[in-house]
């Protein structure tokens, strides 16, 4: 009897090994390196208004990915816009921005190769939270990968005003890219 048992105790601790493993062999993305986000506002008479951030992080959670942007560190080159910028979408109370995509849902190519796909995510700004269509390119360099998304949102729809200036008003829709890289530790 007492040999049935170790063997059974054997096989018990063979198998959550085994579990242990499985679970560890797929490890979550985490960020690393540099990374860049960009807006573009366009408005009348040829108006642009391009701006800038760094602070893009990327976690794993609970089988999704989420990647938040810092907001209340845009650059657009002029400190009076950025202190425009900052007061209009409310970046003193929200100052991320996040798209949650789950992790199922995004292709990952095999080392050496790159995917470009569409696919949606939640999108949150200004506490407001909707589903957002995004393109994506990634690469993948051993266990890193080099992604560049880009999206385009009606500002409105995040309970924000159009931007107005001086009666000059910069269009709803706001044009994001980013950029960062992930390790699949």
């Amino acid at each position: 009897m007492k040999a049935l048992l170790r063997v059974r105790s054997r096989f018990a601790a063979l198998a959550l090994a085994g579990l242990c493993f499985a679970t560890a062999a797929h490890a979550a993305f985490a960020g690393i390196g540099d990374s860049t986000s960009e807006f573009l506002a366009v408005g009348p008479g040829g108006l642009k208004i391009e701006g800038k951030g760094t602070g893009v992080s990327v976690a794993e959670a609970g089988g999704n990915l989420t990647v938040t942007a810092a907001v209340n560190g845009l650059k657009t080159g002029m400190s009076l816009r950025d202190d425009h910028l900052k007061k209009a979408i409310n970046a003193d109370k929200h100052p991320n921005a996040t798209l949650t995509v789950a992790r199922s849902q995004l292709q990952v190519p095999a080392d050496g190769q790159s995917a470009t796909a569409t696919t949606k995510g939640k999108f949150t700004l200004n506490g407001v939270t909707k589903e957002l269509d995004f393109d994506y390119k990634v690469s993948r360099t051993g266990s890193d990968y080099h992604v560049q998304g880009k999206t385009q949102f009606d500002l409105t729809q995040f309970a924000l005003e159009q931007p107005c200036y001086l009666g000059v008003c910069v269009d709803k829709t706001i044009k994001v890219k980013v950029a960062f890289k992930v390790r699949d530790n």
